[in-house]
């Protein structure tokens, strides 16, 4: 054992770890271990330097609470707050299924979330994921710092841990697979049935680029077919604003197309039901990387290609600001070439 900085605190190597103990008369003991002895003489450094200009802060009660603790806790208190809740408690599950929440708030380090993210690329996450992940997990520590007395000196999630997120998605449907979906839905089949839905709530999806749980809570009488609106109250919608989207000629066709089910719902299908068809209808059609989303973003791009204002498209897709819709903007070269020739 080594004392350090006039005995007021100690340095040691144990179990490969190098172990701190910090002692003052009138601040409770300080216990902290690193991995670098640099590590370690800096903290050391930093609260005997904080002790004696009067700034240092008691972290008990954050070396006897665990990451796991201060997640249940941001989910109980902060949570149901969130327009989101069961997708943000959905990535909440995913984390505390980690080692990383086993650890005690005042032990972690920047290191130990940027070992979590490693961990997370092995498993093929991408980068946004993973990115979301490290974000809810630094506003519950920093929760846990500012309300809740879980006091460390600075918050270990730091932007430096981040990934570079790949480039906006920008798939759209290719040529021949709206008609290879059309044929695979007609097929009866366990996820595909019942195939009177499926034609129309594809065709309704590129006609008025809603959310698929938009669509899926869309409700008859929510439907006015003589203004050639469908009014999306604020609880179905993921902004929680409500809008009223007008239908086209081609929308208008599938609403009498499809037949009214007595739950009230245009398309009566839970979500779970939906996306295991989806998927389904997909492998039968032969076609790779489509998602459901892709026929919101092939809506919301004939949008602009019929000639719409950027201000009009947000209106009907309700996007919360216009430059989320600048993707969408960007037009084909061999398009512009034709316009450009004399």
């Amino acid at each position: 054992m080594s004392a350090i900085g006039g005995k007021m605190a100690s340095l040691k190597r144990y179990r490969g770890r190098w172990s701190v103990k910090i002692r003052r008369k009138g601040h409770r003991g300080i216990y902290e271990t690193f991995d670098k002895i640099s590590d370690a003489r800096s903290f050391i450094n930093k609260v005997e330097s904080d002790i004696q200009q009067k700034k240092y802060r008691d972290i008990s009660e954050a070396a006897n609470t665990s990451l796991r603790t201060v997640l249940h806790r941001y989910i109980r208190e902060k949570l149901q707050h969130k327009q989101d809740k069961k997708r943000e408690r959905s990535k909440f599950n995913v984390i505390l299924r980690h080692d990383i929440v086993k650890r005690m708030l005042a032990e972690l380090r920047t290191s130990d979330f940027a070992k979590y993210r490693d961990q997370r690329l092995e498993l093929g996450i991408t980068n946004s994921t993973i990115n979301r992940e490290l974000s809810s997990m630094r506003v519950a520590i920093q929760t846990s710092i500012d309300e809740w007395d879980c006091w460390i000196p600075e918050n270990p999630v730091k932007s430096s841990v981040k990934l570079t997120e790949n480039p906006a998605r920008e798939r759209r449907l290719e040529t021949g697979e709206y008609e290879k979906l059309m044929i695979a839905c007609k097929r009866n089949t366990k996820w595909s049935s019942p195939s009177i839905f499926w034609c129309p709530a594809i065709n309704f999806a590129i006609e008025t680029a809603m959310r698929l749980s938009e669509q899926m809570l869309l409700n008859w009488k929510h439907v006015d077919m003589e203004k050639r609106t469908a009014f999306l109250p604020a609880e179905i919608t993921k902004t929680k604003r409500s809008r009223t989207v007008p239908l086209t000629d081609a929308a208008l066709a599938v609403l009498k197309e499809v037949p009214r089910h007595i739950q009230g719902k245009v398309f009566p299908m839970s979500l779970n039901y939906h996306n295991r068809g989806w998927r389904a209808l997909c492998k039968r059609a032969g076609i790779i990387g489509l998602r459901w989303h892709d026929l919101r973003r092939e809506a919301t791009s004939r949008m602009f290609e019929r000639g719409l204002s950027i201000s009009e498209v947000q209106s009907i897709t309700g996007h919360v600001t216009m430059q989320m819709l600048t993707t969408y903007t960007q037009h084909p070269a061999e398009i512009l070439a034709e316009k450009l020739k004399n």
